[in-house]
C-alpha cells in the first residue's frame, strides 16, 4: 500500500510540473497571439490606457469605431467590447481586472437583452475567456467562481488556456488583429433582405434578477472609481415597439446614468446597405453610426 501511494504521489508531481512548465510556452504565445479574442483582452489588460472606454458584447466590437469617436471628443478611445454572448458577468470581471492597472474616466456600456433577461446559452459560459487572468482581481475571481472555473484554474494552469490553443498557433502564424484598430472590427458585405420581410428580434425571457444583480455591481464600481458611465443601445435592422428598455430605463434613472437608445435610429434602421446581418452594423455602418453618437456624446464627455 505504501509503494501504492508514493508511485501515486510521484505521478502527481511529474503531472504538476509538466503542467507548470508547458504552461510557460502557452502563456507566450497567448501575449504574442493576434488571434481577436486574446489579443483584444491582452490588449485591454496591459496596452489599453485610454480615458473613454467602450464595453460591451458583440454589437459594442463592431458597432464603435475609436478613431471616429476619438477625433470628435480629441481624447482617446478603445473599443473594449468582445464578440460571442459576453454579458454582464464577464463585462463586471473584465472591469474589475482594468480598474486594477488604471482608471478611465468614462465607460459607454453597450447594452443588451443578455445583460438583464434570462436569455439561452447567456449566463457564465463565456466569463472562461477570463481563465487566464485568474487571481488578477477580487472581482475576476468572484466571477470565474461563479462559473465553476476558478479552482479548476488553480490546479492546473494549462486549463487556463484549453480551449485557445489551436487560436494560440493561428494567431502566432500570422497577423489578424492590429493595433491601429483599438479593439474595433469591421464587417463586411451588406445584408440581404431578397428573401422577404425581417421580424424584428424578439426577448420573450424573464428578468434575471441575478445578472441584474451584477449590473448594479458593475454600476457601483464606476461610482466607487468616480468613472462616468454611460447607457448605450445601438441601431437594430428591424424594430417594434416593446418594452425590452424597460429594466436599463429604470436602472439608470435610478442611478442618474445618461441611456443613450438608439434601437430605432433613423437613417440607419431599416437601411439593409448599413448592415451584415439583423443585428450588427458592417464597416460603412459602424462609420456612420459613430460619427452619430460621437456627436451626441460630445455634451456628456469633456475633455
Amino acid at each position: 500500500m505504501k509503494k501504492f501511494l508514493t508511485r501515486v504521489l510521484i505521478i502527481i508531481i511529474i503531472t504538476l510540473v509538466a503542467d507548470r512548465a508547458f504552461s510557460i510556452v502557452v502563456k507566450m504565445f497567448f501575449k504574442t497571439t493576434t488571434t481577436t479574442d486574446e489579443y483584444k483582452l491582452n490588449s485591454v489588460m496591459y496596452r489599453m490606457n485610454d480615458p473613454v472606454v467602450f464595453m460591451g458584447s458583440s454589437r459594442c466590437h463592431h458597432h464603435y469605431v475609436p478613431v471616429i469617436i476619438g477625433d470628435t471628443l480629441k481624447t482617446g478611445v478603445y473599443n473594449a467590447g468582445l464578440w460571442g454572448m459576453h454579458n454582464i458577468y464577464f463585462n463586471y470581471g473584465l472591469l474589475c481586472n482594468i480598474l486594477e492597472k488604471y482608471t478611465p474616466k468614462t465607460i459607454c456600456l453597450e447594452m443588451h437583452p443578455i445583460d438583464y433577461l434570462a436569455t439561452p446559452f447567456s449566463q457564465t459560459e463565456t466569463v472562461s475567456s477570463l481563465d487566464p487572468f485568474i487571481n488578477f482581481s477580487a472581482g475576476c475571481d468572484e466571477v470565474l467562481k461563479k462559473a465553476g472555473v476558478y479552482y479548476k484554474c488553480e490546479l492546473s494552469e494549462l486549463y487556463r488556456y484549453n480551449s485557445q490553443f489551436a487560436n494560440l498557433l493561428a494567431g502566432n502564424l500570422s497577423a489578424r488583429s492590429f493595433a491601429a484598430d483599438k479593439g474595433f472590427k469591421p464587417l463586411y458585405g451588406n445584408f440581404d433582405t431578397s428573401f422577404g420581410p425581417v421580424v424584428p428580434e424578439r426577448f420573450p425571457f424573464p428578468i434575471d434578477h441575478e445578472k441584474v444583480r451584477y449590473l448594479q455591481k458593475f454600476i457601483d464600481k464606476c461610482k466607487e472609481k468616480h468613472i462616468q458611465l454611460i447607457f448605450l443601445f445601438s441601431p437594430m435592422y428591424a424594430v417594434e415597439k416593446s418594452n425590452l428598455f424597460d429594466i436599463p430605463d429604470s436602472i439608470a434613472k435610478k442611478n442618474n446614468i445618461v441611456f443613450i437608445n438608439h434601437y430605432n435610429l433613423k437613417g440607419i434602421t431599416g437601411h439593409p446597405e448599413y448592415y451584415h446581418d439583423f443585428g450588427h452594423l458592417n464597416e460603412n455602418g459602424a462609420k456612420k453610426y459613430s460619427a452619430i453618437v460621437a456627436s451626441e456624446l460630445k455634451q456628456y464627455i469633456k475633455n
